[in-house]
């Protein structure tokens, strides 16, 4: 038996092989490295054989047949630098071939042999058309000494793919249009360009978008080749006379004739890419050039961008019969254009057909091409920020060219794309843009009133939309003069069509309205005029500024001829704006040369402006508002011995009629001036908002509040902000009248209470309709046996039920809506208490508020008043913490108070509320001295007792909160009692004497035993401090001070001598940096002055205990000014100084001089009392006095 001989194993090189499947592998940087390693491996230095060289030649042409793109990539990369290191140099025949057989090679190994599958062919085009690629990028096609027949022979490889295999067209002319450039760059002969157009010619491929590229690319960097004649006129693609050829070329169903003259054929791509063709590239860089200036003619025969785009987009691409895939290249070549195209060519890009497509696109989610129009607006949006003066051209394309004109493009979009443009946008382009929305207010393009009023009112909402995106932009400065510049337009755009109509007998002019301006427009203009001064009132330092600016323009035309106010100016009305004019000149002068605190002024200024346009509107109240404004400006500015008495309660009962209005404008004005004039609001004002939170909510109640009948309409729905249309604004920082929480609220309300409120009602209705079943059948049972009379009786007896009825149910809407009126009245008016409590929670005055605000939580039937009261209570008790526990003169009062907050909470209601005020005024007693304890615990254990009572509705959380209270006292005393001690000695000799404190205590309140007790000081060191200048007794009030938040200092001194030992105990505060302390020193000075004059050791005590320029300099200056205008005329008696008896020389005191005569320049002798001074003289301290 014979054995078998063994086969000869085959010598495979393994590397090689793993190269080529690394060029082949899905990932690119793998198969960079393969490319770089195949390099390598076949370089010259290797000395490769022929046969090896011929080899990798065959394989990396047949790599590029593979069916895999990666295949494709790597293998092409691998052949061209195969190709450029083997035939790059000049004379190579590396491997016994020339560089003519190369493409026989290529050619051959690419030649679809037999019958294969259709893929198979496909891979082996593709691969030709890959290899003939390389073959050019490796640039062995362009040397001197390869016979020029060879580039011809690589052109016909790619003309015949580009000819025979539409689907492989624009790859072909990507790989000439790179070889043009690729001659460009080398500066090679001009025969390779020159053959490269003859036969783009020569293969009927001139007229496609490819040819087009070629042509423009060969004819921008090529200009002394000459180009094929009778192809393009002026052989030129892009001239004005080709524009439409060109635009058909560029839809992709351009027609060539056949060089033999037969007929056209159409030259189409093989399917639909969503890929746009390179060509809209080429064709954008040469016309984005910038248009030239106005009155220039362009001598250039090119066609103008703007022509371009709509023959060749807007026409083709966008037209209504336009297929799918084709606007969906056209919102590619927005994308693309309008992120690349300049300026100047922008507005071309928004055509009406366009901006069609594009609307009807983003109104549905259903619409094919939505995500694609998403797309398009992320685009402009992406260029506008980054270039805010684009945001300009981008409104005006959309809003021109808006289908329906009768709404807005955001309305028919359902998105905010124009309020984000013109946030986006700057204000010197917006600015320009304004006049052109004034244009179409005035001049809508249309007679018809009812559709001219449709447009006005898109327009008017576009004006206050943009002004209120410029007051909310964060790229742009409000206060800029741009940004003031275009809010005052605006207003006056409003402003002068709200109040007036143009002279009839000049219709020509250009600000004459055409048709003229219906009443509901100018209602629609007056509710966005209220929008946007409500809007502004808090983005403005001087809130009244604007305000002003309108009541100006208003009189400023009517003093012009031409314009006629709607409101008629007879009788009162035509004496009290006159004096109105002038009363807010005199302010405006004020507000101009005073440099003392404006807050005020501007307070007046905004009310009286705003009260103006409420007499416009035809309010009847508004006389009388002027007339009492004018009172309380005479009491409160100018200063009265009475200011204090009379002013502030008129003044907040006008608030309050503001406030009572249906107007989202007037809430935010009430709430505004409030915040300025809450200082010197006492206890009648705060009796009057009381007095409305303890009004009932119904009709008896509305007629109590409001004794004018007029007032029972009001509504907050019918806001006159919304009367024709809020305008959307997200961005924006507006408060609605009642947040959605308070809606929601609101509604529960209802639900839960309406029933209640209309039982008597429903009965009432019931009984009719009972009435009315009985008589109906009683008539049809009877019919046929009653006559005419009966009949007739029949009828009014129906008539009368039906009447009746319709009676009843307008009862029950009247009781409705009285109680919308009075809930939405209490809601604002807490609205104003929680101003107050925020301002003056320190103040015993602020306490009286507990017992109305826990008696409304309870008999309110509204959920929302419920609310609102709760988190008012909730707020006062956050705020009194520490040093802001209000100080109390009269413990008594606070006692009374704590036992009606316990017999609220017997009510079995609100039982956090009544906790939360309970505990508060426990900390106030507690704050205030030790001494209540024992009442406190009385209360308490009385409440606790009542539990047993049925009737008592006291919830066990009422007293676990008191347990847990206890508990953090207790825990805050032991820790204050386990922390670090300090001694502190005060005084030399006999007198001095010794403290020992928390050093916590002390660090906490003062710098100054911060920086001794926290540092490296021998102080530190000792835990012991030495003041050997200071006197003990004021440090003693420090002491009390530290501990009780309060001191008292008539038990120390005679109280001859406290005034000057306050000047001593303050300048002991300056000393160690403790303000607070400061400001409690100085506001028992500032009571003790009301009662008493100044006498002149304490101004010399106050000049030489501290330092020039300090708070308490300020003070004893404004004192002595102002008892001197106000003073008696007595002379002086001891040391007492009063007006007339004061001899400043004599006190020896130059700054106090040249402080006083300072002070005298600043307020020009119109000097108020010290204490509305607060601010100036207690930095750290609430305003007012004690």
């Amino acid at each position: 038996m014979s054995k078998k001989r063994p086969r000869a194993q085959p010598n495979v090189d393994t590397q090689l092989v793993e190269l080529y499947d690394d060029l082949a592998n899905e990932n690119e940087g793998i198969r960079i490295k393969a490319a770089e390693a195949f390099s390598i491996k076949f370089s010259l230095a290797n000395n490769k054989s022929s046969q090896q060289i011929s080899e990798a030649l065959r394989r990396l042409i047949r790599g590029l047949c593979s069916s895999r793109y990666a295949a494709r990539l790597g293998f092409s990369v691998a052949l061209t630098e195969f190709l450029s290191q083997h035939w790059g140099i000049p004379c190579s025949t590396t491997g016994n071939l020339q560089v003519s057989q190369l493409i026989d090679v290529l050619v051959k190994q690419t030649e679809v042999t037999g019958k294969v599958a259709g893929q198979e062919e496909r891979d082996h085009h593709i691969g030709r058309v890959f290899g003939a690629r390389a073959f050019i990028q490796s640039g062995i096609l362009l040397q001197d000494d390869v016979p020029a027949n060879t580039w011809d022979r690589i052109l016909d490889v790619i003309y015949e793919a580009a000819k025979n295999k539409p689907w492989l067209r624009e790859m072909c002319g990507g790989i000439l249009y790179e070889a043009a450039q690729m001659i460009s760059e080398a500066d090679r002969d001009p025969r390779f360009i020159r053959n490269l157009i003859n036969k783009l010619v020569f293969f009927g491929l001139a007229k496609t978008p490819e040819g087009v590229a070629i042509w423009l690319k060969v004819q921008k960097h090529f200009p002394k080749v000459e180009l094929p004649t009778g192809v393009w006129r002026d052989e030129n693609p892009i001239h004005k006379k080709e524009k439409s050829e060109l635009a058909k070329i560029m839809k992709e169903t351009s027609i060539a004739e056949r060089s033999d003259g037969e007929n056209p054929e159409i030259l189409q791509k093989g399917s639909w890419t969503p890929k746009l063709h390179f060509a809209w590239n080429v064709i954008l860089a040469e016309l984005n050039r910038e248009i030239p200036a106005e009155g220039r003619k362009e001598k250039s025969k090119t066609v103008r961008f703007r022509d371009f785009w709509e023959v060749a987009v807007d026409e083709h691409l966008f037209a209504s019969t336009s297929s799918v895939e084709r606007r969906y290249w056209g919102f590619l070549l927005f994308q693309q254009w309008f992120g690349s195209a300049s300026r100047t060519l922008l507005p071309a890009l928004f055509s009406p057909r366009f901006v069609r497509c594009l609307t009807n696109q983003l109104a549905s989610k259903e619409r094919y091409l939505h995500l694609a129009a998403e797309k398009t607006v992320k685009s402009i949006m992406s260029r506008a920020d980054l270039e805010p003066s684009v945001a300009s051209i981008a409104l005006r394309g959309l809003l021109a060219n808006t289908s329906n004109q009768n709404l807005s493009f955001d309305i028919l979009t359902k998105t905010k794309t124009v309020e984000r443009l013109m946030v986006l946008g700057d204000d010197s382009s917006l600015r320009h843009f304004v006049p052109e929305l004034c244009d179409k207010l005035v001049r809508p393009g249309i007679n018809d009133e009812k559709d001219a009023t449709a447009r006005r009112q898109i327009t008017i909402d576009q004006l206050t939309l943009l002004l209120k995106s410029r007051q909310s932009s964060v790229k742009q400065d409000p206060h800029s003069s741009d940004s003031l510049g275009l809010t005052c337009h605006i207003l006056e755009v409003l402003a002068t069509y709200s109040y007036f109509s143009m002279e009839k007998s000049h219709p020509n002019l250009a600000d004459c309205p055409v048709p003229p301006m219906s009443e509901r427009t100018q209602q629609t203009l007056r509710s966005r005029l209220s929008t946007c001064l409500s809007f502004l009132l808090t983005r403005n330092s001087n809130p009244a500024f604007f305000a002003s600016y309108v009541v100006d323009v208003i009189l400023r035309h009517e003093a012009n001829e031409r314009m006629h106010s709607i409101l008629e100016l007879t009788g009162t009305l035509g004496e009290t704006i006159p004096n109105a004019r002038t009363f807010l000149e005199s302010i405006h002068n004020q507000a101009l040369s005073e440099s003392r605190d404006k807050s005020t002024l501007h307070a007046f200024d905004l009310l009286y402006s705003l009260t103006m346009l409420q007499l416009y509107n035809g309010d009847p109240d508004a006389v009388s508002i002027l007339e009492e404004l004018r009172s309380c400006y005479d009491l409160l500015v100018e200063p009265r011995q009475t200011a204090d008495q009379v002013g502030p309660e008129v003044f907040v009962e006008i608030l309050l009629s503001f406030v009572s209005k249906p107007s989202q404008l007037f809430r935010r004005l009430a709430q505004q001036v409030f915040t300025t004039f809450t200082p010197i609001v006492q206890h009648d004002g705060l009796r009057s908002m009381i007095k409305v939170l303890e009004t009932e909510e119904n009709l008896s109640g509305q007629d109590e509040m409001f004794e004018d009948d007029t007032m029972r309409s009001m509504d907050s729905s019918s806001d006159d902000d919304s009367a024709v249309g809020e305008v959307d604004m997200t961005n924006s920082n507006e408060v609605p009248s009642l947040s959605d929480a308070d809606e929601d609220l609101q509604a529960s309300s209802e639900r839960d209470n309406g029933q209640i409120q209309s039982d008597d009602v429903d009965e009432e209705v019931a009984v009719l309709e009972a009435k009315l079943s009985h008589t109906l059948e009683a008539g049809e049972s009877t019919d046929e046996d009653m006559n005419d009379e009966q009949m007739e009786a029949l009828d009014e007896t129906i008539a009368s039920i039906f009447k009746e009825r319709k009676k009843v149910v307008s009862k029950k809407k009247q009781k409705m809506d009285a109680k919308e009126t009075i809930v939405n009245f209490k809601c604002r008016v807490l609205e104003l208490l929680d101003i107050f409590i925020k301002q003056r929670h320190k103040e015993q005055l602020a306490l009286d508020l507990l017992v109305p605000l826990l008696t409304v939580t309870r008999t309110t039937t509204s959920k929302i008043v419920s609310v609102k009261a709760c988190n008012v209570m909730r707020s006062f008790s956050k705020l009194c913490k520490g040093q802001a526990v209000p100080r109390v003169e009269d413990q008594d009062a606070t006692i009374r108070l704590l036992k009606e907050v316990h017999a609220e909470a017997m009510q079995k209601a609100h039982a956090n509320a009544c906790s939360q005020a309970s505990l508060l005024l426990v900390k106030v007693l507690v704050a205030n001295g030790k001494e209540s304890l024992d009442d406190i615990f009385d209360i308490y254990s009385k409440t606790q007792r009542s539990l047993l009572d049925p009737r008592c509705g006291v919830k066990p959380s009422f007293f676990i909160d008191w347990v847990n209270w206890c508990n953090s006292a207790k825990s805050a005393r032991q820790t204050l009692q386990d922390t670090p001690s300090v001694t502190v000695r005060v005084g030399t000799g006999e007198g001095k004497q010794s403290w020992t404190i928390q050093k916590k205590l002390l660090t906490y309140h003062s710098t100054f035993f911060a920086a001794a007790l926290n540092g490296e000081f021998n102080e530190a060191i000792t835990s012991t401090v030495e003041l050997d200048e200071d006197d003990p007794q004021a440090f003693q009030l420090f002491v009390q001070w530290l501990y009780t938040g309060r001191f008292v200092v008539v038990s120390l001194r005679d109280a001859g001598c406290v005034p000057n030992f306050l000047c001593v105990v303050w300048a002991l505060g300056d000393k160690l940096n403790c303000p607070a302390f400061q400001d409690h020193a100085l506001l028992q000075l500032m009571a003790l002055y009301k009662e008493t004059h100044l006498k002149s050791d304490v101004l010399v005590n106050a000049y030489k205990l501290t330092p020039t320029g300090s708070k308490l300099h300020q003070y004893v200056v404004d004192e002595f000014l102002f008892q001197i205008k106000w003073g008696s005329s007595e002379e002086e008696s001891g040391d007492l100084l009063t007006p007339g008896s004061w001899n400043i020389d004599r006190l020896d005191l130059g700054d106090f001089n040249r402080d006083a005569l300072t002070r005298m320049v600043e307020t020009r002798g119109r000097l108020r009392a010290p204490s509305e001074y607060g601010g100036r003289y207690l930095p750290a301290a609430r305003l007012g006095s004690p």
